[in-house]
């Protein structure tokens, strides 16, 4: 991110700036100064392992509830000055090369080799001619086979390396039929597109003399099942570039049996806690002063009533992106009734549209499950409960003790 773009970031001044500063889905850029630190600075127990010596090059699983803030920490992780001094970092979203509501292991692992080259010569970077003539083989025995079942892929894939690689990600995110196509040709060789995955990492290590970091964001996407057949049937094949690896996961897999396959390198980035387990009324306050920061390093102080503020941040679990979704929904409520300030009714009209939110996605056995939850703050039964951690119905606290609840939303019905 550019300077001139970081200075775009400032206080508003007004409901309108404040509504776009609120944007519950924008990873924050290095250095934003929207930023907000959390205790204990979690993300300095990632960069602390990855900058271990290993015999092993290390996969570590980094895991939270959706919107709690790990692309923003991703991007942080990136920029990292000692990251960088030891490591090529290669970061992407999965989401913008691939289908992440159909997903399986053969595309993620499709989609490291692709930016691995990608991004490499796009910075200028040459491989050595032995390994391109190498690819290019590869490439063309792809193709070859797909083409048998496929002749739509033949004419936009018959180009370089990147039109290549460019092209089957294209086709992998959008393409129904030609994905499957392009799985059942790759899946029997799997061990070739992992050759040369890891003859792509030689390389780059061996002339930057630096090792490889790859970074994936957005894995935490997919739902359960897709997330088990990713991380627990297929972990031996994910796990094979030879390259160090963060990628991101999804909470509910934590509450799982599979879980056991990836326990000992995940790390967690908790949610902000607001209260005490089985204790409401015992406001955490250096919680909320958090999220206070949160709200008032994006907006004027006298554009919020202060009880509006402590109830946006209660509704918001703690949770950064809810907190900004109920933000963003209270301006706009105040915008549409003439008013330059946002008062408390603004925030419970935005609760209640979380609520009809909730409502929409819930069964009659998810109300029997949270009240349970509520009641005990406690997991009780979890293979029932993976769905709802995802929809985020329920949340995991792990400041000091571990312990859920159901959205303060909920809390009502």
């Amino acid at each position: 991110m550019v300077e001139e773009q970081i200075e775009d970031f400032v206080v508003a001044e007004d409901l309108d700036l404040a509504w776009s500063n609120f944007d519950p889905f924008y990873p924050l850029p290095v250095n934003c100064p929207f930023h907000v630190e959390r205790e204990g600075k979690p993300l300095n127990k990632l960069t602390r392992a990855l900058l271990r010596r290993h015999r092993q090059a290390p996969k570590y699983f980094f895991s939270g509830h959706r919107g709690c803030g790990k692309s923003t920490e991703l991007n942080r992780l990136a920029a990292d000055e000692a990251i960088n001094q030891k490591f090529i970092v290669v970061k992407y979203s999965v989401k913008d090369v691939c289908d992440v509501n159909n997903l399986n292991y053969i595309d993620v692992l499709f989609s490291i080799g692709a930016q691995l080259y990608i991004q490499y010569t796009e910075a200028g970077k040459e491989l050595r001619p032995e390994l391109i003539s190498e690819l290019e083989g590869w490439k063309n025995n792809i193709i070859e086979k797909i083409t048998e079942d496929s002749s739509a892929i033949e004419t936009s894939v018959n180009g370089g390396l990147k039109i290549f690689f460019l092209s089957i990600m294209a086709k992998i995110k959008s393409e129904d039929i030609t994905r499957n196509t392009i799985r059942e040709t790759i899946e029997p060789n799997l061990s070739d597109l992992i050759d040369k995955i890891n003859m792509i990492i030689a390389d780059i290590e061996g002339k930057e003399k630096k090792k490889l970091l790859v970074l994936i964001d957005d894995l935490d996407k997919p739902n359960l099942e897709q997330a088990k057949s990713i991380f627990y049937d297929n972990q031996t094949a994910i796990t094979q570039p030879v390259c160090y690896i963060v990628c991101t996961v999804p909470i509910s897999i934590s509450f799982t049996q599979e879980f056991v396959a990836i326990r000992d390198s995940k790390y967690f980035l908790p949610n902000i806690k607001l209260h005490e387990k089985n204790n409401r009324e015992n406001k955490d306050e250096q919680g909320y002063e958090l999220l206070r920061t949160f709200i008032y390093k994006r907006m004027k102080e006298d554009l919020i009533e202060k009880d509006a503020v402590d109830l946006a941040i209660k509704m918001g679990a703690g949770v950064f992106r809810e907190t900004a979704r109920i933000m963003q929904i209270s301006i706009d409520n105040a915008i549409e009734r003439g008013r330059n300030c946002i008062i408390e009714d603004d925030v419970e009209r935005a609760k209640q549209e979380i609520i009809s939110d909730f409502k929409r996605m819930l069964s009659t056995e998810d109300y029997d499950i949270l009240k349970n939850v509520r009641e005990n703050n406690e997991i009780r039964g979890i293979e029932k409960i993976g769905h709802l951690l995802h929809n985020l119905s329920v949340l995991e606290y792990m400041n000091g003790d571990t312990w859920c609840d159901v959205h303060p939303t909920l809390e009502d019905i």
